[in-house]
C-alpha cells in the first residue's frame, strides 16, 4: 500500500466535503456520536479537519483531537480557531494525552491501522473508570475494494469479530449497531459489479436544485431513520465499548 498516495487522497478529499457545511453524513454521525459520548472530557483520533471536534466543542464538550497530517490540522483550525489539536499519529496517545478521558472517539481510523489491537489497548489505559470507547469502522471484509485501498485502509470488519476483539482487550460492549444502509447498494454495484471506485462528488456538489432536494431527503432518513433505528446492515459498524469500573 503507498501510504503517501493514500494520505494525499484523504486529504483532498477531506478538503473537498469541508466545504459543505450540510453534509448529511458527517452532520448525522455527528449527531448520532454526540448521543452516545460519555462524561465531558472527549479524545478524537484522527479528528481529521475538525467537524466533529468543532461539533462536540460547541455543545459543550471539553475536547481534544489527535491528528498526524498538517495540511488537516490547519483546516480544522480554521473551522475553529479555539480547538486543542496536537499532531501525531492514534499509536502516539501516550505522549500527547496525559490525563484520562470520558470518551475516545475513532471515527473511521482505525480502519488506517495495521495493529489495531495495539490501539485498542492504548485506548483502554487512558479511559477513566466506566469511560467510553466510540469505533465507527466500515463493514464487511468481503467489500474490500478500490475505495478501501486509495484512502490506506487494512482492512474492513464484521460486527462480531470487532466486538469480540474488544472484549479480549478488556472493554465491555454495551451497543453496537450497522449504519448507512443506503449505501450497501450502491458500493455493491460499483466496487464489485462495474469493477469501480464509488464516487461521493455529489456530497460535494453545492448548487443545482435536484442536488438540494436530494440532500434533505438524506438529511431526514439518516436523522430520523437511521440514527433511530438500527436496520441490521448498512456500510459502517458502530460500536460503543466502556472500560469497566474496576480495570
Amino acid at each position: 500500500m503507498d501510504t503517501n498516495s493514500s494520505a494525499e487522497n484523504l486529504t483532498r478529499h477531506y478538503e473537498r466535503i469541508y466545504k459543505v457545511e450540510d453534509d448529511f453524513r458527517n452532520y448525522n454521525l455527528s449527531l448520532l456520536v454526540s448521543s452516545l459520548a460519555h462524561g465531558i472530557r472527549v479524545l478524537d483520533l484522527g479528528c481529521g479537519s475538525g467537524f466533529l471536534l468543532d461539533f462536540l466543542s460547541k455543545r459543550g464538550y471539553k475536547t481534544i483531537g489527535i491528528e498526524p497530517n498538517e495540511e488537516l490540522i490547519r483546516l480544522a483550525k480554521q473551522r475553529n480557531p479555539g480547538l486543542d489539536i496536537r499532531k501525531g499519529d492514534a499509536e502516539d496517545i501516550d505522549s500527547l494525552v496525559l490525563d484520562k478521558v470520558d470518551t475516545v472517539l475513532a471515527v473511521d481510523v482505525v480502519e488506517h491501522i495495521n495493529n489495531d489491537v495495539a490501539i485498542f489497548k492504548k485506548i483502554l489505559r487512558h479511559l477513566s473508570p466506566g469511560g467510553r470507547f466510540i469505533v465507527v469502522v466500515p463493514a464487511y471484509p468481503r467489500l474490500y475494494g478500490r475505495r478501501d485501498k486509495k484512502y490506506g485502509h487494512f482492512k474492513r470488519y464484521s460486527k462480531n469479530n470487532l466486538e469480540n476483539m474488544l472484549v479480549n482487550e478488556g472493554f465491555r460492549v454495551k451497543h453496537g449497531r450497522y449504519w448507512n444502509m443506503l449505501g450497501v447498494l450502491p458500493y455493491i454495484f460499483y466496487e464489485k459489479i462495474l469493477k469501480k471506485e464509488l464516487e461521493t462528488k455529489f456530497r460535494e456538489k453545492r448548487s443545482g436544485a435536484a442536488n438540494s432536494f436530494f440532500k434533505k431527503v438524506l438529511q431526514l432518513w439518516f436523522r430520523f431513520i437511521e440514527n433511530k433505528i438500527n436496520l441490521g446492515f448498512g456500510l459502517s459498524i458502530i460500536i460503543v465499548a466502556e472500560k469497566k469500573q474496576s480495570v
